[in-house]
């Protein structure tokens, strides 16, 4: 009897040890915010610190500057270059949060998963199959272009064969002095780089161009021109996909065709001929700083050259730069820049130009 009632003693104390050492906010949650978007926490304390992973469905993300002040909690949480606050608090095996996304305040409840720490190894309630169907948010609706070429209806022309309305002299702002002739647009050397109006940040972008049939020299200085994914100052200031004749024409890996220049070797070399159109289809991550001025998260970019991926979601080391290292310099947002290079060569063609912002 006196055995039994000691083991009933130690187990007692070992829960309630357990319990206190895990904490209110230790353990899993699962539960919805907004109109049933699910979510799921799984969170640790140590001290008045708060680690671990926030999540749904599509994958966990884990979680930063995490603090626990008795029942409440706060941490960030990160979503294609946007940062996330969350707050909440925790009552019983019931947490309450909110979620303040592009400043809107979004609650949610959530509730802890195996019950409270003292009885954690009790076993999980089954799941059904609707508490993994995400309902919101519905996606919008758009309307595809009638080919993959096309302009989707959610896209911004920037170039539709018909004016430069849509773009400026990098020099003074001025109105861009390229040439528009039957449909196509023409770099002209003089004129120096020209640039959207309009600024952007995360995006896809549809371009197609054209090295002349008859192009003279060899090398760099064979159809060169490039294309800015961001314009982040003058001249050539800015993070460039290269724009060359690569059909037959030896030059340095990293300044080819489809390369982010003197960056990233592409993955291969899909060009066609001169005198025949060439497409870039490019999905442009930005990179996001902190109030310092330090790099948050680096910009990455696919590129597709002619239906082949030749930059697979590439992490970049800083803006182009011609000679040394590349590195990052502090901005929000930057135009898209095109380049008149100042090779001999004739110049070459753009045409059927849109982005769509991410």
């Amino acid at each position: 009897m006196k055995k039994y009632l000691l083991s009933t003693v130690i187990f007692a104390f070992l829960g309630l040890a357990t319990a206190l050492a895990a904490g209110p906010i230790d353990g899993k949650w699962v539960g919805k915010i907004g109109d049933d978007y699910a979510l799921t926490l799984e969170l640790k304390t140590d001290g008045d610190k708060l680690t671990g992973t926030i999540g749904n469905t599509e994958g966990s993300l884990p979680i930063t500057d995490g603090q626990v002040s008795g029942n409440n909690f706060s941490f960030k949480t990160e979503r294609q270059g946007t940062v996330i606050p969350i707050k909440g608090t925790v009552e019983g095996d019931k947490m309450i949060i909110s979620v303040n996304y592009n400043g809107n305040e979004i609650p949610g409840t959530l509730t802890r998963q195996g019950g409270s720490a003292s009885t954690a190894t009790a076993s999980a309630p089954r799941m059904k199959p609707e508490e993994t169907e995400v309902w919101n948010p519905v996606p919008k609706v758009i309307t595809p272009g009638k080919t993959p070429l096309d302009a989707p209806s959610d896209a911004i022309v920037l170039f539709d064969g018909k004016n430069l309305d849509q773009w400026v002299s990098v020099k003074d702002k001025s109105p861009a002095n390229w040439t528009v002739e039957k449909g196509v647009l023409t770099v002209n050397k003089a004129a120096g780089n020209i640039e959207t109006k309009q600024s952007f940040k995360n995006y896809q972008l549809h371009i197609e161009w054209k090295i002349p049939e008859k192009i003279s020299l060899t090398g760099q200085s064979r159809g060169n021109s490039g294309i800015f994914l961001a314009s982040t100052g003058p001249g050539d200031a800015g993070y460039e996909l290269q724009v060359l004749d690569s059909y037959e024409n030896k030059t340095y890996s990293n300044g080819q065709a489809g390369s982010i220049y003197k960056q990233a070797i592409p993955l291969a070399n899909a060009s066609k001929k001169p005198g025949e159109w060439q497409v870039y289809d490019v999905i442009w991550t930005a990179p996001t700083f902190t109030a310092d001025g330090a790099v948050q998260t680096p910009a990455h970019v696919t590129v597709i050259h002619n239906g082949a991926v030749v930059q697979n979601n590439y992490e970049l080391k800083g803006e182009t730069v011609y000679i040394g290292q590349p590195k990052y310099k502090k901005y929000e947002s930057a135009p898209i820049k095109l380049q008149a290079h100042g090779d001999k060569s004739e110049p070459i063609s753009f045409r059927n130009i849109w982005v769509r912002e991410l």
